[in-house]
């Protein structure tokens, strides 16, 4: 393989991983994307693990998904131009590039877990994560949404501020 169409493959492999991480998509749902699907700040899934969908893009994905170069008269997103096939496994550069970047253990569905956890971080509401994740009922969602040990005593020091300031 030539050094460039190397490079190109690779590069794309972190704008999946990088969607998966902005987007709390599953790595199935980003695999299958293609252009078809990119509605302006929305993607419109065809099919997911609970049926058709939209993901909404805030503007770090749309410019995730900007940047990935078009390729004439290929439909997918993520194309793997050695094979010239569409990419439908997201996960096989995955140990590598976890390793790199230091996070052993760290699957590809935990970048859906830190999307889910950042939104709560935000002050985000469990119906609103869920909408966000395409979950049907707030119990799954709540096993996504991870709140650091920071988070909780900012939460319970705000709370106790205010029930002072009732009571004062």
């Amino acid at each position: 393989m030539e050094p460039s169409a190397r490079w190109r493959a690779k590069a794309m492999n972190v704008d999946d991983y990088t969607l998966l991480l902005l987007t709390g998509c599953r790595s199935g749902e980003v695999a299958g994307l293609q252009w078809a699907d990119v509605k302006g700040n929305r993607l419109k899934l065809r099919d997911s693990k609970t049926g058709p969908r939209t993901v909404w893009l805030g503007d770090q994905a749309r410019a995730v998904i900007a940047a990935i170069p078009r390729q004439r008269g290929v439909a997918w997103l993520f194309w793997n131009p050695v094979l010239r096939k569409p990419v439908l496994r997201i996960g096989n550069h995955w140990p590598s590039i976890r390793d790199r970047a230091g996070l052993p253990g760290v699957r590809v569905h935990d970048l859906r877990h830190t999307f889910a956890s950042h939104a709560a971080m935000n002050r985000e509401t469990l119906p609103m994560i869920g909408r966000l994740l395409g979950h049907n009922n707030t119990q799954s969602t709540s096993r996504y949404a991870h709140l650091d040990d920071n988070h909780v005593l900012d939460a319970a020091e705000q709370i106790g501020a205010a029930i002072e300031r009732m009571i004062a």
